[in-house]
């Protein structure tokens, strides 16, 4: 076999002639479009991202700003969206150019069926810096998916932009998540029977969770939580083991005890929801509680979840603590996104500084030299004793 060595020759000029008989093969051919199927759309999350080019100049001479329509189809479902950039005026009438009002619009949909469904969304902008997006908390409407071609605003956020955020030719990245479930869907799923298996109020429970109640759950205190002891055992064999025998004489199903006193209720109750369903509704409140709890209790899926949560919700303010509880559960993936996160960060370098210690960095020198060693390495120094000054902090909120 031999192997031919063609050198690039000069583009030959398209005849008239050329070019017209690929217009009329466009034509016959016609468009392809992806359409997805799969057994269960609310667990599928589409992800879009929308690169805006030469962001500052792009904001200086435009009012606002509208990405291209895409498209979200599955299970004979279509849905058409946007991303809409608009602006704040000032008490004089001009135009901010920050915080941008970054919007998500529904602009059109196509479906066999009509009917409810529930949209979940998340916006995230790109550090360009670390290479990590930056997200805001998970938002939920209940939208009527009907066909139509009307626009509507599902909702929106505020974000600004900093210096981290532009790339070296000068553009920005914005990101939306968007999960569509559709409620008989969720009627009919595995997921939510065991919910409504979970929320009955007696369906043979046989068990009471003891926990402490917090002060945000204080009209709790008369509600306790009852479960299947089958479903406890089958989904933890430690958990299982702290399963007492017990009566109660108001209740003769009442079988066994579950104590958890050194947990709060929110945090048991979210423990609970993911045993009989598989999720976490608070996961942006519990995450860093329940990861524990998933390492000590064996919970590999709650462990992966919590994760996954706290990896995208990483920022610089809250690094070091995320950084501290990964070595504390052995969670390398998210131990090394911590580090990773912490790579090439001024603002990070300057909550480091020994001048501008903040109170999470000063506990991890204290209480794990190592780690904070390690961390000063992947931010650029070898020692404690940074000497970079950081940038001035910001982020973007809600």
């Amino acid at each position: 076999m031999k192997l031919l060595n063609i050198m690039p020759t000069k583009p030959k000029t398209k005849s008239k002639s050329a070019n017209n008989s690929k217009e009329c093969l466009e034509i016959e051919v016609g468009s392809i479009h992806e359409e997805l199927e799969v057994p269960v759309a609310s667990e599928l999350v589409f992800r879009k991202i929308w690169k805006i080019k030469q962001f500052l100049h792009t904001i200086k001479k435009r009012d606002l700003l509208d990405s291209p329509t895409f498209r979200c189809s599955v299970n004979g479902v279509t849905t058409f969206w946007n991303i809409a950039v608009r602006f704040w005026k000032g008490a004089n009438g001009k135009k901010g150019n920050q915080p941008l009002v970054v919007c998500l619009n529904l602009t059109g949909c196509e479906t066999e069926e009509t009917g409810q469904a529930r949209v979940r969304f998340q916006f995230g902008v790109w550090d360009a810096t670390i290479k990590h997006w930056e997200c805001c908390p998970i938002s939920s409407v209940v939208l009527n998916l009907q066909n139509t071609k009307e626009l509507l605003s599902v909702g929106y956020k505020s974000l600004g932009i900093l210096d981290r955020h532009i790339d070296s030719n000068k553009d920005i990245k914005i990101m939306v998540k968007i999960q569509i479930i559709q409620s008989d869907e969720e009627v009919h799923s595995l997921s939510q029977d065991m919910a409504r298996l979970m929320t009955c109020e007696e369906e043979n429970k046989d068990t009471v969770v003891e926990c402490y109640c917090d002060s945000e759950n204080k009209e709790n205190r008369q509600n306790p939580i009852r479960v299947h002891s089958w479903i406890v055992r089958t989904r933890s064999e430690k958990l299982a083991k702290r399963l007492d025998e017990s009566s109660d004489e108001n209740n003769k199903n009442m079988k066994y005890t579950l104590a958890l006193p050194e947990y709060s209720y929110g945090v048991v109750c979210e423990l609970i929801r993911y045993i009989y369903t598989d999720k976490v509704d608070c996961a942006d409140k519990y995450a860093a509680k329940l990861l524990p709890i998933s390492t000590i209790y064996t919970l590999q899926g709650l462990k992966g979840l919590c994760e996954r949560h706290l990896i995208e919700s990483l920022t610089p303010s809250n690094v070091a603590n995320i950084l501290l509880l990964a070595d504390q559960c052995r969670c390398e993936n998210l131990r090394k996104a911590a580090l990773h996160y912490c790579e090439d960060s001024e603002q990070i370098k300057g909550n480091v500084h020994i001048g501008g210690r903040t109170l999470a960095w000063r506990v991890m020198e204290m209480v794990n030299p190592d780690l904070f060693m390690e961390a000063c390495e992947s931010i650029g120094s070898s020692s404690s004793n940074l000497d970079s000054t950081g940038t001035p902090r910001g982020s973007w909120s809600d």
